[in-house]
């Protein structure tokens, strides 16, 4: 149940923009954008966060490896396009190519977390053989 509920405050904390969070503070706001505006930091954000996400989901969801890897993704692109859907709204924006990419630094992350739980799992069905 605990796992769970950490993979729910993961999930919202991903689509909630942070932004909302610190605006009603000048300070904190400029500080926010002090940190994340550089494109590195925010490539870097946007990897955590879902390489993280498909590692929880690889490891809650249940089913043959292929059908966890195929739904593991499919909930990743689904909330990377949420994430990116509510940050225009937020800004009350448009579409962008900067948001396209960040939806696949998104996906290529995600897809790195699955990897990550597959590898370590062949290698401890290894060390157990």
């Amino acid at each position: 149940m605990k796992r769970n509920l950490f993979l729910v405050f993961w999930i919202v904390g991903i689509l909630m923009p942070m932004a909302w969070l610190v605006r009603p503070s000048p300070v904190a706001y400029r500080i926010f954008n002090t940190l994340f505006s550089p494109a590195w930091m925010h490539i870097l954000m946007h990897g955590l966060l879902f390489a993280v996400l498909g590692a929880l989901l690889m490891q809650r969801l249940s089913g043959t490896p292929a059908r966890r890897v195929g739904l593991t993704l499919t909930l990743v692109l689904a909330a990377a396009i949420l994430q990116e859907g509510f940050q225009l709204l937020s800004r009350q924006s448009v579409l962008h190519p900067d948001n396209l990419f960040d939806i696949g630094v998104d996906m290529l992350s995600g897809l790195l977390g699955v990897l990550a739980v597959l590898t370590v799992r062949k290698r401890a069905t290894e060390r157990t053989a």
